[in-house]
């Protein structure tokens, strides 16, 4: 009776580490992204030119986790070849890429003819990154708006296409869908879903993309008062109840404290920068801040010094304990702050200024 045992018991010592591990969820992924930035390695004509893999580094060292790489332009064969020169440099030093697709012909006329083009440019990509890359995520449509606006069964019918089309070629990549309304969480509900797909497709949504702007005369920011703390938790808790309702996950793609290059952040930009972070760390729901240009420059390889405090107050955000007194704070870590080891690649020291290396793109 013991062999029998002892046989099977050889057997499992003997079968790799590997062998034991489970495959990739849509819920392990967004573990892993932690706190991100909007990038425009591959939209802008700057983006391309400044980009060096070394700014991989530098985000990783600053405590950056995933980067939303935003593009705008037809798929080319000179294109493909630059997603993969920033894919293989996020994978490098630790970041985790996301493609991102502005879509804007679908936006602004979703036909048929157009969803042809939205559905080839990302067959294009995904045939060219398939079972490679398996961090590497597809965030399908940046912030669906224009006409898409009024044309739901047009966005949850090219959302079914490309989930389709997409997933046969590459059946673990994970993707990324977004309701209309630029990305409304309260728009997530009207999402249709495909059936069993909580493994591998997750939802997108915005929150302030360009900061507390001014609505109908008024902000929606102004000293974080207890009605404008409430209406972000609001928001907030109608993706958590959608998420709870559906069985998929979210991230959100982008907000922004507002513009602060030319001047340091002033204490209500801190303040609401705190709050949001705090709030999306508490629910447990990633997020990368709009935008890269706003923190790095990218000409000289380094964090820009006014903005750059502003960023370290979102990755590690100072937060009020749910039982604290008025006015107490206890600086909590992000709970995203960290996926996995340290590559050995990364730096571990703080930013530095780009050096001239072999890799840079001439």
């Amino acid at each position: 009776m013991l062999k029998p045992l002892l046989a099977i018991a050889l057997l499992l010592a003997g079968t790799p580490a590997w062998a034991a591990d489970a495959p990739l969820t849509a819920a392990g992924y967004v573990r892993q992204l932690g706190v991100g930035l909007d990038v425009d390695w591959a939209r802008t004509d700057r983006g391309i030119r400044e980009f060096d893999p070394l700014i991989a580094r530098d985000f990783y060292a600053e405590g950056i986790r995933h980067v939303r790489i935003r593009v705008a332009d037809p798929m080319t064969e000179a294109r493909l070849i630059h997603l993969r020169k920033l894919v293989e440099a996020c994978e490098q030093y630790g970041l985790i890429p996301i493609i991102s697709y502005q879509a804007d012909a679908f936006k602004a006329e979703p036909g048929a003819k157009n969803e042809a083009q939205l559905v080839a440019w990302w067959t294009t990509v995904a045939r060219y990154f398939a079972s490679t890359h398996p961090l590497l995520g597809f965030d399908l449509i940046y912030e669906p708006a224009d006409k898409l606006n009024h044309d739901l069964p047009a966005l949850n019918r090219v959302y079914d296409n490309l989930a389709r089309t997409l997933h046969a070629i590459d059946p673990q990549r994970m993707m990324f869908i977004a309701p209309r309304l630029r990305a409304a969480p309260e728009d997530l509900a009207a999402l249709k879903l495909p059936a069993h797909s909580q493994n591998w497709l997750l939802a997108e949504w915005h929150i302030f993309p360009w900061g507390p702007q001014k609505s109908n005369g008024k902000y929606p920011w102004t000293s974080g008062t207890a009605a404008e703390k409430a209406a972000i938790r609001a928001r907030i808790n109608t993706a958590l109840r959608w998420q709870q309702k559906t069985g998929h996950v979210s991230w959100v793609g982008g907000w922004s404290a507002g513009e602060t290059i030319k001047n340091a952040p002033g204490e209500a930009q801190m303040a609401f920068a705190r709050f949001m972070a705090c709030e999306l760390n508490n629910a447990r729901i990633p997020f990368a801040v709009n935008a890269d240009t706003q923190f790095y420059d990218g000409e000289e390889g380094a964090w820009r010094p006014t903005t750059e405090p502003l960023l370290k107050a979102i990755i590690t955000p100072v937060c009020d304990r749910p039982d604290a007194k008025p006015g107490r704070r206890e600086a909590k870590p992000s709970v995203h702050a960290a996926h996995g080891a340290e590559p050995a690649a990364a730096s571990s020291a703080g930013s530095t200024a780009r050096q001239t290396s072999s890799a840079s793109q001439g």
